[in-house]
């Protein structure tokens, strides 16, 4: 059991300047997609309030189809997921693996300014518990995924270019091991997503209605 709580541990155990660079990034993606509502035109912004009080109306009156609900965000989160992994055994992964990650960050960012944007001082409320934990937790979990998958890339290249040899058993068992615990951990919180986040928010707009 310790042998493998050690194991587990030494997932998070990640290169602190690509932590750092990634943690970054997701702020600055974040920031981005909150200030993209501003400068939609009107029709654009009526179509996003639309969308949004459709959400919650859904909500609201517990017509939400969980299992579609289910069923989509799993396989967007655990596609994500795979290809990430896929372009860290890739030499020319990198730039796609952060554009991918600054989008998937920009777009919480624009759901929160969204939510916020539409309700105004309730609406930061609503974000909150719209974002809290599972959106959080997924970006840690990107981002220890995309740390490792970046490692792998810089290694391969690396190997490419000074002829050096690298012990791919060694370093494949423990990017698999990441593989597995990102897929438990996103499955998880996309579970939490559509069976409990939703009870949360029904719960939040009977305060602030």
């Amino acid at each position: 059991m310790k042998k493998q709580w050690d194991k587990l541990k030494s997932v998070f155990i990640i290169n602190k300047q690509i932590t750092i660079f990634l943690l970054g990034l997701s702020i600055i993606a974040v920031v981005a997609g909150a200030f993209y509502i501003t400068i939609l035109n009107k029709t654009d912004q009526s179509l996003v309030q639309t969308s949004i009080n459709e959400f919650f109306s859904k909500i609201n009156n517990n017509n939400l189809n969980y299992i579609a609900s289910l069923k989509n965000i799993i396989l967007t989160n655990v596609g994500f997921i795979i290809i990430i992994w896929l372009l860290g055994i890739s030499v020319i992964g990198i730039p796609i693996i952060i554009f991918l990650f600054f989008s998937k960050a920009f777009v919480i960012g624009f759901s929160i300014s969204s939510i916020i944007f539409n309700y105004k001082l309730k609406g930061t409320l609503l974000s909150l518990f719209y974002v809290f934990p599972h959106h959080i937790i997924n970006i840690y979990i990107f981002i220890i995924l995309i740390a490792y998958a970046i490692s792998l890339s810089f290694k391969i290249i690396e190997s490419i270019i000074k002829r050096k040899s690298i012990d791919f058993k060694l370093v494949m068992n423990k990017y698999l091991y990441v593989l597995l615990v990102s897929l438990i951990v996103i499955v998880a919180t996309s579970l939490f997503e559509i069976f409990v986040m939703p009870s949360i928010l029904k719960v939040i707009l009977s305060l602030v209605n």
